[in-house]
């Protein structure tokens, strides 16, 4: 599962961790200043609220890498430290942190140094694996606590904070897989790729949702622990004011009580009468001290002979007090009696005698007894404390009777609860209650932190399921896209380019449109040479300087293999020569292939239509066909479409139609044109010629010819022939004493073993090959020249001769002459018209011809049309001629004739 964790998807998790920190200080703050005060302890402390907010707006930093918004973060974080240890030497902070110092401090020093020093520093890449590794030992250690194994040093597991800890818990373990996530994330290269905001909301809104529902378990959880801590401080404080009221209204009765006695024996029995009678009635009063006018005692009941006695009653501030209780009532605590274990209050009732002599009567109050435990039985786990003096808490109800100062509650009990509760027997009242059960907290907090477990589960199967389906889109539109466009030059692919010229069509306005065909020219050679790898390379780059030099609102597409076209629309009049030029241009430039540089030239074909009169289908055909043009013309350049273009393409599509049904019906005819010996001035050869009547009408071999070599219909043309040129030799035996010429393409040649071919069918008609000469244009031995010669001499083995057709019109001749192994040479026509007038083509036809006989090879001229040209050529020692002078080519039986004569 982890090794599908893309890096989109590592991106959001750390998103979402720092959505958590940033929610878990937000919160805290909101927490420290509204109604943190009022808990037992900080669900948030103050520190870890800060912390979570640079930590999770550091990581957002870190991910975006934004340096400047990291340091100003790492300088504040490091502020906070600072405030920290500051607050450490000269306050109490026990209440802002939920951590030992020790483990604070350490990883905030640790975040500051990871936000100072980013994974993609040098320093960085030391420290950032040492950090994570040290922030995931804390997260053992706390947790640890957690469960119970006290293994930090100075961390009291009986008395801690466990709803934060199990908070600082969880925000270390996530905190330290997002830093992981980052430092691997920068051995990445930097993307651009953004989290959607809708995911961002998304995992926010799962963080906050579980955040929240954590946070409000454990808030009612000491929400309830500190309303039962104020619920018991109320409850005592409304016991005390009950017991202290009613014992002053007892103090009242036995003053009222002896003010109405008139003589001192009477007096003196109601006193002890009543003082007996309440010690026994009322637990709380454990005795009595009477004292005269000079503030000497007189008299004791219960209690009050050893209070008396250990000294309780003998301080000055008891007596002053004491001295001036002169009329009411008043109420005292003794404070020497607090350090023992009857701690008492006292009530001092003044009263005069009969005689008039002034009586103080001190009622002592057990202090235990002033609460009844009893109804305290569902706070046992908090202790509540009575403020006397800010050195002087006193214990209230059952449970630890030690009276403390109020620092050393504060170090003794790290959160409490304080309360003024208004007595109205004693004024306003302090308390403070300490929790002294922690186990209730510790396993609520426990079970509310596997709501922190299943957010961040959540979370991960969140973004998992999501990276999930995004790969899956990725994916398909991926598939969308490969179908859609070319996967090498990633242009749009002929099918589709097609339907989207259909939807163009129906949607054609009266704006300009324009249509765009490119080929490469002699792009098959390289592409073999190169291999097919770096012949796409080519296509690719072609692709790409295309892109670069159409319009931005064209759609462009590899029609076929070194095929481009480009279609735009436009609403104003665009001249589309300058365009045509600048990818002419273009493609001129050297390609830089594999430290290779290939040179290419190309053929653009263009149209253009200003309105409906023409669909964005036909003007891809009539591109096209502008583009053959201007490679028939040599290539390298661009031609405008014009209707006559059209005209000639249908006309060359019919013939290749009307040619392959007459191939497949055998139509073609084979006529032959006789060669005159000069001197003899008889027929020594003839040459078969092809002729085609399409529906009753020739068509010229100028024309079909050239189609069939473009389609390859040459090959079933040349074979239809010389099986024709052999069945009429072996049929007619006067051809068997005549040199036939057959003519050869360089297609047969070139694509399979013609020579063997030649051999079977000669072998099957019983035909000597010395009987058949094969004629091949010169143009052949361009790029297969020797390739080419050993076909040659592999014919001329079998016996055949040899001859070079339209000598002089092809390329490098005269450099090829001296080792081709031909026979003969023909002369072209074109060296024919004109001779007798122009005395330099007679020169050139002459250094010809010496050649020739220099090299051996005997001389044919073709178009020789007067007796004149006869003539020259006779006197130029030329042997044989051939032209229309002597005879047109006609069918065999026209031969026949004429060879029978």
């Amino acid at each position: 599962m982890f090794t599908r964790f893309s890096p989109s998807a590592a991106r959001k998790f750390v998103i979402a961790v720092a959505s958590f920190f940033i929610i878990n200080g937000l919160v805290g703050i909101i927490e420290f200043s509204f109604y943190q005060d009022q808990l037992l302890m900080a669900l948030i402390p103050a520190t870890l609220s800060a912390a979570t907010l640079l930590i999770g707006f550091g990581s957002i930093a870190l991910c975006l890498r934004k340096k400047k918004l990291l340091r100003a973060i790492t300088a504040v974080l490091v502020l906070l430290l600072a405030a920290i240890l500051w607050l450490i030497n000269y306050t109490d902070i026990s209440h802002l942190v939920a951590l030992p110092l020790e483990i604070v401090i350490p990883i905030l020093t640790g975040t500051a140094l990871l936000f100072l020093f980013p994974p993609t520093t040098a320093v960085g890449r030391v420290i950032w694996p040492l950090g994570i590794a040290f922030d995931f030992i804390i997260f053992a250690f706390l947790q640890a606590n957690l469960w119970g194994l006290p293994i930090l040093p100075n961390f009291e597991p009986t008395q801690t904070n466990f709803p934060a800890l199990t908070l600082v818990a969880i925000l270390t373990l996530f905190g330290t897989l997002a830093f992981a996530i980052l430092y691997q994330l920068a051995k990445q290269p930097p993307t651009v790729n953004t989290v959607p905001k809708r995911t961002v909301f998304t995992l926010m809104t799962i963080a906050t949702i579980g955040f929240g529902v954590w946070y409000s378990m454990n808030l009612n959880n000491l929400a309830t622990v500190s309303n039962d801590a104020r619920t018991k401080t109320t409850m005592i404080g409304s016991m005390i004011d009950d017991t202290l009221i009613e014992q002053r209204k007892l103090a009242q009765r036995i003053q009222q009580r002896l003010t109405n006695i008139d003589d001192s024996q009477s007096y003196q029995r109601l006193l002890r009468f009543d003082l007996e009678t309440y010690q026994r009635d009322y637990d709380i009063v454990r005795g009595f001290v009477i004292y005269d006018e000079q503030l000497k005692p007189v008299d004791t009941t219960g209690f009050g002979k050893a209070f008396l006695e250990q000294g309780f009653l003998s301080s000055s501030r008891f007596h002053e007090w004491l001295k001036s209780t002169n009329v009411s009532i008043e109420m005292i605590i003794s404070g020497t009696s607090l350090a023992s274990e009857n701690p008492i209050f006292m009530l001092s009732i003044p009263t005069r005698a009969p005689q008039g002599q002034l009586f103080r009567v001190v009622m002592l109050l057990d202090v235990n007894q002033v609460i009844s435990t009893k109804y305290l039985g569902p706070f046992e786990s908090i202790q509540t404390y009575l403020q006397l003096t800010p050195e002087l808490l006193l214990p209230m109800g059952r449970g630890d009777n030690e009276i403390l100062t109020q620092n050393q509650l504060k170090q003794r009990f790290p959160h409490y609860v304080s309360a003024e509760i208004k007595l109205d027997s004693a004024g306003q009242a302090t308390f403070f209650s300490v929790l002294r059960d922690y186990s209730q907290l510790r396993g609520d907090a426990l079970v509310n932190q596997l709501m922190l477990w299943l957010t961040f589960a959540f979370i991960f199967i969140y973004v998992l399921a999501e990276d999930n389906a995004q790969r899956l889109t990725e994916k398909q539109d991926e598939l969308r896209y490969l179908a859609r466009h070319d996967d090498v030059t990633n242009l749009l692919r002929r099918d589709v380019f097609n339907k989207f010229l259909q939807d163009c069509d129906k949607t054609a306005g009266e704006h300009f449109r324009a249509m765009l065909f490119l080929n490469l020219d002699g792009f098959k050679p390289i592409n073999d040479s190169l291999g097919q790898r770096l012949g796409d390379n080519v296509l690719a780059e072609t692709a790409a300087r295309i892109r670069a030099v159409a319009p931005s609102n064209a759609q462009l597409a590899r029609f076929s293999g070194d095929e481009f076209v480009v279609y735009f629309e436009s609403s104003d009049l665009i001249d589309l020569s300058p365009l045509t030029n600048e990818l002419l241009q273009v493609i001129r430039k050297p390609y830089l292939i594999n430290n290779l540089e290939v040179h290419l030239t190309a053929s653009v074909g263009s149209v253009s239509s200003n309105g409906s009169d023409r669909f964005a289908t036909n003007m891809l055909q009539h591109a096209e066909v502008a583009m053959n043009q201007a490679k028939q013309l040599g290539g390298n350049l661009a031609r405008h479409f014009v209707q006559q273009m059209a005209h000639d393409y249908q006309r060359q599509v019919h013939l290749r139609n009307a040619l392959q049904i007459a191939l497949d019906k055998k139509e073609l005819k084979v006529f032959y044109q006789p060669i005159y010996d000069t001197q003899t001035h008889e027929i020594v050869a003839l040459e078969s010629l092809v002729r085609w009547r399409d529906h009753g009408e020739f068509i010229s071999p100028a024309e079909f010819i050239p189609i069939a070599e473009n389609t390859g219909q040459i090959i079933p043309l040349g074979e239809q022939v010389l099986e024709q040129v052999l069945s009429d030799i072996k049929q007619y035996p006067v051809l068997q004493q005549l040199q036939v010429a057959v003519n050869v393409s360089a297609q047969q040649l070139q694509r399979y073993d013609f020579a063997k071919l030649l051999q079977a069918r000669l072998q099957h008609h019983h035909i000597n090959a010395s009987n058949l000469t094969l004629e091949l244009t010169e143009g052949i031995f361009v790029g297969e020249g020797k390739a080419t010669i050993a076909s040659l001499q592999a014919l001329r083995d079998l016996g055949c001769c040899v001859a070079i057709d339209d000598f002089g019109t092809g390329f490098s001749s005269l450099s090829y002459l001296n080792r081709l192994p031909a026979d003969v040479i023909k002369i072209d026509r074109a060296f024919t018209a004109g001779l007798t007038e122009d005395s330099e083509l007679q020169a050139v036809v002459r250094g010809i011809i010496e050649l020739c006989a220099y090299l051996g090879k005997e001389v044919v001229v073709e178009g020789v049309e007067s007796a004149a040209q006869c003539e020259i050529f006779s006197q130029l020692g030329v042997q044989r001629l051939q032209g229309f002078y002597f005879a047109r080519p006609m069918p065999l039986a026209d031969v026949l004739k004429l060879l029978n004569n």
